[in-house]
């Protein structure tokens, strides 16, 4: 039940664009790559959302960006835009595990460095 009020809960923050919650945006140089095509590579807008390390990655040109929501220790879940210019993260990118600066799996990976 922990983990169906978490995945609302986390349904519920990605209804908006890009916005952090917490800190400073801030520029970083970015990769987001799903299925194999990158979307987002070079400097991007990166938002700390929340105190527990979750962010979100944008292009600078609105166009693409994706959340990272950690859930536990080297665990998060990962949404993205999925469309260009789309406004809300309704695309899930599924769990990721940290691989120093990016969070991956077999479909997707989400950096910041």
């Amino acid at each position: 039940m922990h983990n169906f009020f978490a995945a609302l809960i986390s349904l519920m923050i990605l209804t908006t664009p890009a916005i952090a919650q917490s800190g400073e945006d801030r520029e970083s140089d970015c990769l987001l790559v799903v299925e194999a095509e990158e979307v987002i590579r070079g400097r991007c807008k990166f938002s700390p959302n929340g105190s527990d390390g979750s962010f979100v990655i944008s292009s600078y040109n609105g166009k693409y960006f994706a959340y990272v929501i950690i859930q536990d220790a080297g665990i998060a879940d990962g949404y993205w835009n999925g469309e260009p210019y789309a406004r809300h993260a309704h695309d899930p990118l599924g769990v990721l595990l940290r691989e120093e600066g990016c969070w991956v799996n077999e479909r997707a990976s989400v950096c910041a460095y």
